[in-house]
């Protein structure tokens, strides 16, 4: 929640037209503002046209909550109010005094405090004055602390901490990128006289110009025609711009080329050049190991598409907003997710502290943002009024809501399927697998798989596996079965499923059904039991539990007993081993790690509220399994942790040649 931000409108005049759901005024901010900002709708629903008012304001202010604020105001207000009623006494009772008092010599003592009462007065904050609310909130802080002479005192002022430097944040002096959907990576060509000659003009740009004057906005536009130029000028630029230039290459390399050492050049022929034709100034990609070049518009449109957008964000300068108009043009699913994946995690991006906004019509979009905690999304849509003006009404909703996908036209067949899919219990099981997935493809030098194009994940719930049947075909007597349950082959026609045994029996009512699933074993279907353990959190080694389990501790000690806790969580570890506990519910081998930790100051340091504690006095599975799978996964873990459980090693193996088997 810390970069959410209700964003304050300088100039709300310009957002007549929009207005939030069931709220007669037109809006005067954008609330929850986050790192990424998503608006969908349906066409005709003013996304593109918010997008272009937002980016002509060069100044916003972020309230951490606009409707608190105002309250916090209102109240702080009364107690400013009460105050300086104590003062105006104060005042006329010295007032009066030096008013009867016969002077002698000098200056009346009494006129000398009524003077100072007067000039320190408290001053009320403003509703709309957000620039000067903290200096106000100090400044009435120090004036109070000079008021205790006078028996003027008001803690909650003096102490007040509600509105402070990290509630309120102001975007200022910030450079704006704006992408818009009219972009390509083609160089254009005009056909004059029997020949082709480059326009050097970017006439995309002069278009959007013509029809929105964005030439009047201090907005840097990137159509992508002028690509070789930039490509060129970055070349022989300062070091520092190189460096994000070799950094946009990292990401093209590892992505799209196997890892191999690339260059992409800004080719030329200087000779032709002086003679003005520059056709021949062209984009090339130098491939380590590969005689012939290749051009850029020899390459997918997908990678061109991708490159559009990803090269401007590697050279946007840190703290900048960026503004993207539909990002989906040409991009398969696949490179939706890779595109989205980049700017929520990718180091060299979130280190520069960038805003998105962006408009799409992608209904995979939204789905990839269900486990993104930075991501804001908001709804269109057109907005009945009785003069007919074109009004739109925005809604911030909660990710997953399915309604959206009703807005955007969307219907079953437009799932989009993956070469092959990985079926899993649940979202911890998914991130655990991506973890080894991603240390296993390090190790061996090869690109992590593009998940949703190379795989996709699916999540079948437990005990809904029964609902389906895996046999590419069925004998008659089945076909009443078959007719109930769902044919899975239908939906995925090559399918990895992941189950563990929750340590039972192969003779138990679980143990026949899951030996059913490896009798169901095809080229197509790919069972995987794993027997010997309960769960698959019992996979983690004691190496890697001694990275997660401060971050299970009580954070109120870790606060303050940080390398005394990781002492005692290395003694623990080197008594209990997790591998002992393979067929029991994790909850067991943490309990004995919290009692071996013992306390500090009378409070345990390990939470016993991460695990069930049974009524029998047993301990069951984590409560919260996808934040435990998510601390496995953020750790980074090399293969060479990883592998030392070899389980964890077979696993990894056996998906990874499934998924790469052709």
């Amino acid at each position: 929640m810390e970069n959410i931000y209700d964003l304050v409108l300088e100039e709300p005049e310009k957002f007549k037209d929009y207005f939030f759901s069931d709220e007669s005024n037109s809006i005067t901010y954008f609330s929850k503002f986050n790192s990424i900002n998503i608006i969908v709708g349906a066409n005709n629903s003013g996304k593109s046209r918010f997008l272009r008012q937002l980016m002509s304001d060069n100044y916003f202010t972020g309230l951490r909550d606009l409707l608190f604020f105002e309250k916090e105001i209102e109240y702080y207000n009364d107690r400013v109010v009460s105050i300086n009623l104590m003062i105006v006494e104060k005042y006329n009772l010295l007032a009066e005094n030096f008013k009867r008092a016969i002077y002698v010599s000098g200056t009346n003592k009494d006129e000398i405090n009524a003077k100072f009462l007067s000039s320190n007065r408290l001053k009320k904050l403003e509703n709309n004055d957000y620039k000067s609310v903290l200096k106000i909130i100090q400044d009435n802080k120090v004036k109070l602390d000079s008021l205790k002479t006078f028996m003027i005192e008001d803690p909650y002022i003096f102490n007040y901490s509600k509105i402070t430097n990290e509630f309120i944040k102001v975007f200022k002096d910030f450079k704006k990128y704006y992408i818009p959907t009219l972009r390509t990576a083609h160089s254009l060509f005009t056909f004059k006289s029997g020949n082709y000659s480059k326009i050097e003009n970017d006439i995309y740009l002069e278009t959007l110009n013509n029809y929105y004057k964005l030439d009047n906005i201090n907005v840097d536009v990137f159509t992508g025609v002028h690509l070789y130029k930039e490509i060129l000028n970055t070349r022989n630029s300062r070091r520092d711009v190189r460096d994000k230039f070799d950094k946009f290459e990292e990401f093209i390399r590892v992505n799209f080329f196997d890892g191999k050492k690339i260059d992409i050049v800004a080719e030329f022929d200087k000779d032709e050049s002086l003679k003005g034709n520059n056709n021949f100034e062209i984009i090339s990609v130098h491939i380590e190991g590969e005689k012939e070049t290749r051009k850029l518009y020899e390459l997918g449109d997908g990678i061109q598409g991708i490159i559009i957008l990803m090269y401007k964000i590697f050279m946007a300068e840190p703290e900048s907003f960026i503004f993207i108009d539909e990002p989906e043009l040409n991009l398969h699913p696949g490179m939706q997710r890779l595109f989205l994946e980049q700017i929520t995690t990718n180091k060299d991006l979130t280190d520069k502290n960038l805003k998105y906004i962006i408009t799409t019509h992608s209904n995979h979009f939204l789905d990839l943002t269900i486990e993104k905690e930075n991501v804001s999304i908001y709804s269109f849509s057109p907005r009945s009024n009785e003069l007919n003006d074109k009004q739109f009404t925005i809604k911030n909703v909660n990710r997953g809501n399915n309604s959206l996908l009703k807005e955007l036209g969307v219907n079953n067949s437009s799932v989009f399927m993956a070469n092959c899919s990985i079926w899993l219990e649940g979202i911890s099981d998914r991130n655990y697998i991506k973890a080894f997935l991603k240390s296993y493809c390090d190790s061996i030098k090869k690109c992590y798989l593009k998940e949703d194009i190379d795989f996709a994940f699916f999540e079948y719930a437990g005990s809904n596996i029964d609902h389906y049947v895996f046999e590419d075909e069925v004998e008659k007597e089945d076909v009443e079965i078959v007719l109930k349950d769902i044919k899975a082959l239908a939906i995925s026609n090559k399918i990895f499923l992941l189950a563990d045994s929750d340590a039972s029996k192969q003779s138990s009512k679980k143990g026949i059904r899951l030996k059913a699933l490896e009798d169901a074993k095809t080229d197509n279907f790919e069972p995987k039991i794993i027997w010997n353990i309960r769960e698959i959190e019992n996979l983690l080694t004691n190496e890697m539990w001694k990275e997660i389990l401060i971050d299970l501790c009580n954070k109120t000690l870790v606060k303050s007993h940080g390398d005394e806790i990781l002492v005692k969580i290395d003694e623990a570890l080197s008594e209990i081993n997790s591998s002992d506990f393979f067929k029991d519910y994790i909850g067991e081998f943490l309990e004995k790690i919290r009692k071996k930790m013992s306390k500090i100051s009378s409070t345990y340091i390990l939470n016993q509220s991460t695990y069930e504690v049974k009524s029998d006095g047993s301990f069951g599975t984590i409560i919260n399994k996808r934040e435990l799978s998510e601390l496995v996964f953020n750790k980074n873990f090399s293969w060479e942790i990883l592998s030392k459980n070899k389980e964890i090693e077979k696993l990894t193996i056996e998906i990874y040649n499934f998924i790469t088997q052709k």
